[in-house]
Formats: C-alpha cells, sequence, structure tokens
C-alpha cells in the first residue's frame, strides 16, 4: 500500500496528464476495466487496415481482458473474385498485425492462435472463427509507429513522377526480405507505361465476365450517401471515377460493347495513372494459409514503412488476378519461377492527398 505522500503526488500527475495507468494482464474483476482500455482501442486502429476491394471481414468479440475472439464475416467475402481466399485471409493478416501494433505503445503485443480451416466458409451464414488473439507482455522489438496506420499511403490519383530515392527502395526490399519474400523494383518509363495498358486492357476485358462484375458491383459506392451509410467497399471518389459511369460500367456493361466505348475506357484508365515513375512487385511463397497470413503481416509493416517516408501505393491487382495477364507480365519481366509465387503488382510514388475511403466503427465490428 502507498504512503499519503506518494498517494498525493500520484493523484497530481494523474490529473496532470503526466501519469497514464497501463491495464494490468489477467486478474478477477479487471475485464471491464480492460477490456474499455485496450481492445476497442486498438480496433480503433486496426480498422484503417486495408482489404480486398475494402470488404472489411473482421468481427471481434472480447472475451476478456487478455483475450479476443477474431471471426470473419461471410457476408463480406468475395466466393468469384477472390475463389481461394488468399487475398482475403491476407487481409486478415494485416488485420492482426496491426491490432499488434496498436497494442505495442501500452505495453503490450498481439499473437494469435489460428483455426485450422484452409480456406474461408463461402457457404457459411454466420461469423466463422478465424482466430483466438491474445494480450502479453510486449516483445523488445522494431515496431511501426501506430499512428502511421491511420495514415496508411494510398492513392490512385495522378503521381508526379518523381523517382524514389534508392535508399528508400534499399530499406524497403530489406525489410521484404527479412519476412522471406523479395520486393522487384523499376522505374523505367517505358516498361511502365506498358504495364499500365495491360492493366487497363485487363480491367475492360475482365469486366466482361458476369460473374466478377456482378460479385464487384454490391461493392460500388457510386454517391455520398451510400459512402457514408455503408463505410465500406470502393466509392467513386477514391476510385477517381464518375459514379454515374461507375455505376453504368458494373450494372449495364453491355452500354460499353461498342469498339468506341471500350477504347476510351481503356485510354482513360491508362491515363489515370499517370505519373508513375515506380513500380514494384512482390514474390514469394503465397500457397495456404500460413503462407497469406504472414504475407499480410509483412504487407502491412511494408505498406507502413512507405508511409513513413510519404510514399503512396496503389495495387494493380487485375493482372495478378487474371492467369492471362500475369502470364504476359510474367514475360515481359522475364520472371523467374524459383522466385516463388507473384502475387502483387503496385505503382508507388507521390501525389496530392486523396479522398480516404471510410472504414466501419468499432461498435460495428465487435460480436
Amino acid at each position: 500500500m502507498m504512503d499519503r505522500k506518494t498517494f498525493i503526488q500520484s493523484t497530481l500527475l494523474l490529473s496532470a496528464g503526466l501519469l497514464i495507468p497501463l491495464p494490468k494482464l489477467g486478474g478477477k474483476n479487471k475485464k471491464s476495466r480492460d477490456e474499455t482500455q485496450v481492445w476497442p482501442g486498438i480496433i480503433d486502429y486496426a480498422r484503417w487496415c486495408a482489404s480486398p476491394h475494402n470488404v472489411q471481414p473482421w468481427k471481434i468479440k472480447i472475451i476478456s481482458g487478455t483475450e479476443a475472439d477474431l471471426y470473419y464475416d461471410p457476408a463480406r467475402l468475395l466466393p468469384v473474385v477472390d475463389a481461394t481466399s488468399a487475398f482475403t485471409i491476407a487481409g486478415m493478416g494485416m488485420f492482426i498485425e496491426s491490432l499488434n501494433i496498436a497494442a505495442y505503445p501500452l505495453g503490450y503485443s498481439v499473437s494469435a492462435q489460428h483455426s485450422d480451416e484452409a480456406s474461408l466458409d463461402f457457404s457459411a451464414t454466420k461469423p466463422k472463427f478465424f482466430a483466438k488473439l491474445t494480450l502479453s507482455p510486449k516483445s523488445e522489438q522494431p515496431i511501426p509507429d501506430r499512428e502511421l496506420i491511420k495514415l496508411r499511403k494510398t492513392s490512385r490519383l495522378h503521381y508526379d513522377g518523381k523517382i524514389i530515392d534508392p535508399l528508400v527502395i534499399s530499406e524497403l526490399q530489406s525489410l521484404v526480405h527479412i519476412h522471406g519474400s523479395k520486393l522487384n523494383y523499376s522505374s523505367g518509363g517505358h516498361f511502365i507505361h506498358s504495364v499500365l495498358e495491360l492493366n487497363s486492357h485487363t480491367i475492360v476485358k475482365a469486366a466482361d465476365e458476369d460473374a466478377p462484375r456482378m460479385e464487384l458491383a454490391k461493392w460500388i459506392r457510386t454517391t455520398d450517401q451510400m459512402v457514408e451509410e455503408k463505410k465500406d467497399g470502393l466509392s467513386y471518389k477514391c476510385m477517381q471515377l464518375p459514379g454515374k459511369l461507375m455505376y453504368n460500367f458494373f450494372n449495364h456493361h453491355e452500354r460499353f460493347s461498342s469498339k468506341w466505348k471500350r477504347a476510351y475506357l481503356d485510354k482513360y484508365i491508362t491515363h489515370s495513372a499517370a505519373g508513375t515513375g515506380n513500380l514494384g512487385w512482390i514474390s514469394g511463397p503465397f500457397e495456404n494459409r500460413k503462407d497469406w497470413v504472414k504475407a499480410g503481416a509483412m504487407l502491412q509493416r511494408l505498406w507502413l514503412q512507405m508511409t513513413k517516408y510519404n510514399v503512396y501505393l496503389q495495387p494493380l491487382g487485375a493482372i495478378i488476378n487474371e492467369p492471362w495477364a500475369l502470364k504476359e507480365y510474367k514475360e515481359m519481366i522475364k520472371y523467374d519461377e524459383k522466385d516463388g509465387s507473384l502475387w502483387l503488382l503496385f505503382r508507388m510514388g507521390y501525389s496530392h492527398e486523396p479522398p480516404r475511403s471510410l472504414r466501419l466503427e468499432v461498435k460495428d465490428i465487435l460480436i
């Protein structure tokens, strides 16, 4: 028990905001206090991490001050576009890593004990268990500033053409290498333009397939009212497309069947990536759930490191998802299959501050 003098000093420090008590691990009758101070607070950071097409599939049930169960919401999956669930699971890995980073300043790390489910269950009708999360005392290791999670740089605007400092690229490559993957990079103008043309060709051609297009149609947000109400999906402002054009492209695709309209779309999409001076792609293990979770954690660290240097990133997922386009891209770069799976391609660089995709509130994530 503290003496009267120590009690008065502590009270004064607390009132001045100079002494911040950390919640204690375990113990009886601590659940309410700990949950209030830890889990919702770190979820508030983690909810800003990326997910495929901004579907935000995560749900969390708080069990105690040190334990929580992570679920995925089957209503927020992409069974056509992400048929193996590889990229959604990578997104879950990003979310877990974000929780871990967010917990660090509070004196904790977050570990996950995973379900043995190899892929996500598209037929489920209610949230399914993904992993048990545990708070434990933090280990001493380099970790990003958690404020970077909320500042994470994603931009579909025109970039300014500036080449990223080679020292920054080397640092990013080292980070990826430490996690068992490989980051390749190009600043070749002609090559990058060819890749951007391939990307636009792929998007236009892939949209001819009804099933994936209609699946994504559920996630487009074409008005300000939809953006504010849903707080998820693909906002027309963030996609840099007029809302009406975006709606018609997904829901009335037959209107874009003429050659001149397809050519216009192709050119429009390529032009939207103007100023791209840097292109990156990541290869490595990406064959099973363990790989996907690990890749997601690594990608979160990479994205935050890029954010630290004010570097924006935009994934070019169409090329990766379409086998014919991926094959063509591999031929362009003379890809060595010994490097493993080529699972991420992105443009990166510098732009003005773009519109930001909204996120679900903490109360919408908790169950």
